[in-house]
């Protein structure tokens, strides 16, 4: 791959697992000038590999941080966090479709949402087998071919979607307006609670939450066409009460005020936010 985004390289998973994975990806050589970068709620989960042994760090937009010596898992999120750029020149991942980590990870998402959670506590010592093969892999080829591997052998299509849900996830993708949770919830078929029992179970958040990331998604979208629009237009088109709801929200979810997220979207590489999420340099 040539241009801004060199260092990045992604395919597609093998037929089977493309219901669940958009694409396994690789970092290589990512040295960009800024210190670090944060990562902003899309409601997915990521799976994240260190490929050079380098340890896996974050802070947490209330300043609480971590970090993980091995392979970790990003659970679907509401706020945003920060990643230091330096960890990230080798790594390898995964990023999953909405509701495509459930039938593979062998855990309710709900019990990942707003965590990032060792591969090894999940998987057990057998992950340790595989990272070493990933690292020591000779290229971008094998290890595509590993991951394709490793979750094709995790797969339970016997903890698939559930119809329902499956159903409210379809109807997202495909309306451009917002879509209240009593509707969702009336076309699941479903009691209310057992509707939002099973949604968090397979995507992680509540659907009220989900509705939140999706609304905040639109939101920078307009921001990121670049055009001078004005922080009501964005409210208004993204499906916000106002632009005091735009304001709070986007404080809430991303750390900052419309104004510093549209300078910062606008001067930023971002990659393409159905693989990866959104990656904005902050320090």
């Amino acid at each position: 791959m040539t241009g801004p985004h060199a260092f990045y390289r992604a395919v597609a998973p093998p037929p089977a697992l493309r219901p669940y994975i958009h694409a396994f990806w690789v970092y290589e050589g990512y040295l960009p000038a800024h210190g670090s970068e944060r990562v902003l709620p899309t409601g997915t989960v990521e799976w994240v590999m260190p490929l050079a042994g380098q340890r896996l760090e974050w802070r947490e937009l209330d300043g609480d941080a971590g970090h993980h010596s091995g392979a970790h898992v990003a659970g679907p999120r509401l706020t945003a966090y920060d990643v230091p750029t330096a960890q990230q020149a080798m790594l390898a991942g995964v990023h999953f479709r909405v509701g495509g980590a459930w039938p593979l990870l062998g855990i309710p998402q709900d019990a990942l949402a707003e965590r990032h959670v060792e591969l090894s506590s999940l998987w057990g010592a057998d992950v340790e087998v595989w990272m070493a093969r990933l690292q020591e892999a000779k290229g971008d080829a094998d290890r595509f071919a590993l991951l394709g591997d490793l979750f094709l052998a995790r797969l339970d299509e016997k903890r698939g979607s559930h119809p329902a849900v499956a159903r409210a996830l379809a109807r997202l993708d495909a309306s451009t307006v917002e879509v209240p949770v009593a509707s969702l919830v009336a076309g699941s078929g479903l009691s209310h609670r057992r509707f939002i029992e099973l949604f968090r179970r397979e995507v992680g958040l509540t659907p009220r939450d989900f509705l939140r990331v999706r609304r905040f998604q639109r939101a920078l979208e307009y921001t990121r066409k670049g055009a001078p629009l004005s922080i009501t237009w964005v409210a208004h088109e993204a499906g916000y009460c106002d632009q005091s709801h735009w304001l709070l929200e986007c404080r809430k979810l991303a750390g900052l005020a419309p104004g510093a997220l549209a300078s910062t979207v606008r001067g930023a590489e971002v990659l393409p936010p159905e693989e990866r999420g959104q990656m904005l340099p902050i320090g």
